[in-house]
């Protein structure tokens, strides 16, 4: 009976002595320095409406920009603004679009995405005077011809 006895003891103390030991070990080998975060940490994704925008060339209606937008924004800068930022970015993009010099009619796949993109989030940035918008991305671009539009 008391081999049985000395064997549990004997269980028990292997038993907290190698937990002990893990948690020791795994304590020292957990960084302690605060990480930094992700780009994505506090992000908070938005799409605006849909918009269109006519293309005109020579004082005519040439075709129809139809785009819609992504953009990136803190979620506490967007919590504590009095304005949403929503239609400063449809206005911005409208603007951008409908002044856009050089559009290619026959090739309107080259049209420079990029820039364009960089200059909606500089125009909202600088109507709130400070670093809003994080990023724009395209969901949605497309070009259609006057003549293809069907009406009614």
């Amino acid at each position: 009976m008391i081999k049985i006895i000395a064997i549990g003891v004997w269980v028990c103390v292997v038993s907290l002595g190698s937990s002990y030991g893990m948690a020791l070990f795994a304590s020292k080998s957990t960084p302690t320095e605060k990480q930094e975060p992700s780009y994505f940490e506090g992000l908070d994704y938005r799409k605006t409406d849909p918009i269109t925008v006519p293309v005109i060339y020579e004082d005519k209606i040439r075709g129809y920009i139809l785009a819609r937008f992504v953009y990136t924004i803190d979620g506490k800068t967007v919590a504590g603004l009095a304005v949403p930022p929503d239609p400063f970015m449809l206005d911005e993009a409208y603007r951008v679009i409908y002044s856009a010099k050089g559009f290619d009619f026959d090739r309107p796949e080259r049209y420079d995405v990029a820039k364009l993109t960089e200059d909606i989030k500089k125009a909202v940035n600088a109507r709130y005077k400070k670093d809003i918008v994080e990023d724009v991305l395209i969901e949605q671009f497309d070009y259609i011809e006057k003549d293809k539009v069907q009406h009614g």
